[in-house]
């Protein structure tokens, strides 16, 4: 008699269900992970190092599949194969009807690369994959340095875990009728878009700035604030050096991507993640840099609590719970997706990710020299992370001019921190 071996699937998460619809040649909705290291990386090593970590990462095995009333995740036997860097950074990987894997890693010379579709995970579960990947690899390239002393990682979530849809399990409808008034004090702005000659479609531009992590934080201590406060305030700055003065009649408005899993216990290797709109008036408020750091603080202040992140999470996934919109088929759904995209696009002029501080074991020190992150964008993102001290500060866009990543990165220069940059227009 013969087996059937059954399938696995899974639902998308609230976030992931946004990316299959609304990703495209504008935005193929695809983020790179690197790590440098301070050797030539090992392709035979590489592989093998893959293999072990997805028998970590199981979900990462997934192949999108489109239902009647959603998208949905499918389990596969597909094994992801290594291969030497031969495309641009954030080059598309989900392709339509077609059954891939949803992630690639690549390598260049001492750069191990990990690019995943949005909607299979967001920074930290790409991160969590890259960091085991990493020691993986320098486990079995130094094997006999580590033999008898093995680093530990710290990230042991189960299989379980790491599918949980964490949205889901927070999301409360009780809670969601309780707060409903406090919504209406939640910032929307129609902020001033970015104009200018854009690079053709299949382009990017990617601006890379290397420093110390410890100047940029006793910088941000003379200004009695924090890393993210004061770069947050550089960005915003820097953007209104190229506005005319009927240009600045519209504030200039940040996205700025907040992890959820500070707020809410979570090992999800699944998207889990929500975000705020920081926008500053420069036609009526100060210019002056000190100014701007003590409104983004005050605003972070008001706006970066459990409450205040709860009411954005709980509005965005009582329309996922709709009992009508939920019997609507998957391509009139995808239709008003991609309208609300559009509509929201007026809400930003940029976006700002903090990946925040990366560790790995003590041991492994003296073979990483850092990492490194980026995305795909229509419109300019600031990308940062850091590792040890080195502080990596990336702008991706798909504009012409880069004078305002000159202007970011000549007023931390113009405070004595030392940049060492590089800028790249790539072919995507």
């Amino acid at each position: 008699m013969f087996k059937t071996k059954l399938t696995k699937w899974s639902r998308l998460d609230n976030a992931a269900k946004i990316f299959p619809a609304t990703s495209g040649k504008k935005d193929v909705r695809v983020f790179r992970f690197a790590c440098e290291l301070t050797e030539e990386v090992d392709p035979i090593v590489l592989q093998q190092a893959l293999n072990e970590t997805m028998e970590s990462f199981p979900l990462f095995r997934s192949v999108l599949r489109k239902g009647l009333f959603w998208y949905y995740f499918e389990s596969s036997e597909l094994e992801p194969v290594v291969k030497e860097e031969y495309r641009p950074p954030c080059s598309s990987i989900y392709i339509r009807d077609q059954k891939n894997l949803l992630f690639e890693v690549t390598y260049f010379h001492k750069r191990i690369n990990f690019e995943v579709f949005h909607a299979l995970t967001d920074g930290t579960g790409a991160l969590h994959f890259l960091r085991m990947l990493v020691y993986s690899y320098l486990t079995m390239k130094h094997r006999d340095v580590f033999a008898h002393n093995m680093p530990v990682i710290d990230y042991d979530a189960s299989h379980e875990a790491q599918k949980d849809d964490s949205f889901q399990k927070y999301y409360s409808d009780e809670w969601k009728k309780a707060n409903k008034q406090l919504k209406q004090d939640i910032p929307k702005y129609r902020a001033f878009q970015l104009k200018g000659e854009r690079i053709e479609y299949g382009h990017m531009q990617i601006t890379e700035g290397v420093m110390s992590a410890k100047a940029v934080l006793a910088k941000a201590k003379e200004y009695n604030t924090t890393m993210t406060v004061l770069l947050t305030a550089v960005l915003l700055c820097s953007i209104q050096m190229e506005m005319t003065v009927r240009q600045k009649k519209k504030p200039v408005s940040l996205m700025i991507p907040v992890n959820l899993r500070n707020y809410y216990p979570s090992n999800s290797a699944r998207n889990f993640f929500g975000w705020i709109d920081i926008g500053y008036d420069f036609l009526r408020d100060s210019d002056q840099l000190e100014d701007v750091i003590e409104f983004v603080k005050q605003f972070f202040k008001k706006e970066l609590t459990k409450e205040r992140m709860a009411i954005r999470m709980h509005e965005l996934i009582s329309l996922e719970c709709n009992p009508i919109l939920r019997m609507v088929p998957l391509e009139l759904k995808t239709l008003f997706i991609q309208i609300g995209s559009v509509l929201s696009f007026s809400s930003d002029t940029a976006i700002f990710s903090n990946i925040g501080k990366i560790t790995m074991p003590e041991p492994f020190a003296p073979y990483i020299r850092l990492f490194d992150v980026f995305t795909s964008t229509p419109k300019k993102e600031l990308s940062i992370c850091s590792y040890n001290d080195n502080l990596v500060l990336t702008v991706s866009s798909q504009f012409e001019s880069t004078d305002i990543e000159k202007n970011f990165f000549r007023i931390l220069s113009g405070m004595g921190i030392e940049i060492e940059i590089a800028a790249k227009r790539y072919k995507t």
